[in-house]
């Protein structure tokens, strides 16, 4: 695989304390995007290698020029993390059209609404429901029209509940509250929503970062689509295994 320049827009996240160690190692001049205010949530060597810029991606958008910002750093591929509306994200299309860059975006499977089905696949997935699910599937839908007519390289990947070292899983109740995780150790009974049959789809965040890798590396196949980066199985609110999306 090629060395490329691969800028990542709120990089000391989640996915991106696995996702920039990674692109580091494969070999790419890796630029960092976030506000300062933190640090990834696992140190790594890795990040003495990588050029990070401050900036605040709200405010950078508010004031429009967060697209100037991003082309000026000459990139190949950008990892776009921390994008939330449609607004933001054709601004920064708009910005990328015309260069040869890969636009790679953060979605989420919450682009899916409620669904009786099992297995929920992109063909079969319900309207989303709520302004973040629903701005999520508007965001990809976008980035999917945007290269089927010839416009920039996009993909989009729509994660599960991501786990991992630094902060509390989404419990069995569906929030972060640690106080389910002391009733559960303590034995005593817990109320779980509706009938305890609905799923939950968790992911680890460095099996999400390996997806955003590998759609780096593999452009040709990745361009143009969007994937669900999740497990075959999900697990019901009462824990028992349930077959998902894939």
């Amino acid at each position: 695989m090629s060395r490329q320049r691969v800028v990542v827009i709120g990089a000391t996240g989640h996915i991106g304390t696995f996702l920039v160690p990674r692109l580091v190692r494969a070999g790419h001049d890796v630029v960092t995007i976030s506000r300062g205010t933190r640090s990834a949530y696992v140190d790594a060597p890795e990040w003495q290698q990588v050029e990070q810029v401050t900036a605040d991606r709200e405010q950078e958008d508010r004031d429009g020029v967060l697209g100037d910002r991003i082309v000026a750093l000459r990139p190949d591929v950008v990892i776009d993390l921390v994008c939330f509306t449609l607004e933001s994200a054709t601004a920064l299309v708009t910005a990328l059209r015309g260069t040869d860059a890969h636009l790679i975006h953060c979605g989420s499977i919450w682009r899916a609404g409620p669904s009786a089905v099992l297995p929920v696949t992109e063909e079969n997935a319900t309207p989303p429901q709520g302004e973040y699910g629903i701005e999520k599937d508007a965001i990809a839908r976008m980035l999917k029209e945007e290269t089927a007519r010839g416009g920039l390289a996009t993909t989009s990947l729509h994660p599960g509940h991501i786990s991992g070292p630094g902060w509390a899983p989404i419990g069995p109740v569906g929030n972060l509250d640690p106080s389910v995780w002391r009733t559960l150790s303590a034995g005593e009974p817990l109320l779980v929503p509706g009938l305890g049959a609905e799923t939950m789809h968790h992911v680890h965040a460095d099996d999400v970062a390996q997806a955003f890798a590998l759609a780096v590396e593999h452009r040709d196949a990745a361009s143009g689509e969007d994937f669900s980066v999740v497990a075959p199985t999900a697990l019901t609110a009462r824990g028992y295994a349930a077959l998902a999306a894939s």
